[in-house]
């Protein structure tokens, strides 16, 4: 699978298996929920490759500036659409990601709103690849507490990643 600058779904049973993995080790998760209301939540990807991992940052409709995330704005009328979550962006295999097919969304206005956020993201990728990594610096630092509490453990979802494609590489 070609990846690029697309929205994409994330295998359920993986988001499970990453939010079991954080909440063994540190007894809460920050890994997001992907159901959304009566749809799945979807991510921007690639973002990020950092040690042989890719990661994807969830799209969120969080709208208040924070220094680890991103607000999405139309391009004509610059109202806020929804935010890119930084300190929330997971590690993913590749196999399991769904393209998320826009023109299949069964509401006009969904259709819209969300072709309005995945421009917003392309037009902005280096933007959003500069945050990304700025995010995962500081997370990986240790040095902002606050931070930490609030992000997700981006070292032991790596491993988990790791293992878990190493797991269902042999089925």
């Amino acid at each position: 699978m070609a990846l690029g600058p697309y929205f994409y779904y994330i295998n359920s049973d993986y988001i499970d298996y990453l939010k079991q993995t954080e909440i063994e080790k540190r007894g809460f998760t920050c890994v997001p929920n992907i159901h959304y209301r009566n749809t799945g939540k979807f991510v921007f990807g690639t973002v990020l490759d950092m040690n042989g991992v890719s990661y994807f940052v969830p799209v969120s409709s969080y709208s208040r500036k924070q220094q680890d995330l991103m607000l999405i704005k139309d391009k004509s009328d610059r109202h806020i659409l929804g935010s890119l979550r930084f300190n929330f962006m997971i590690p993913v295999p590749k196999n399991m990601l769904q393209k998320l097919d826009i023109n299949a969304l069964p509401i006009e206005n969904n259709r819209v709103h969300i072709s309005k956020e995945l421009a917003f993201c392309r037009r902005n990728r280096d933007k959003i690849f500069s945050r990304a990594l700025k995010t995962y610096q500081r997370v990986r630092s240790g040095k902002y507490s606050e931070l930490n509490q609030h992000s997700c453990d981006f070292e032991l979802l790596e491993e988990a990643c790791v293992r878990y494609m190493a797991l269902h590489e042999s089925l």
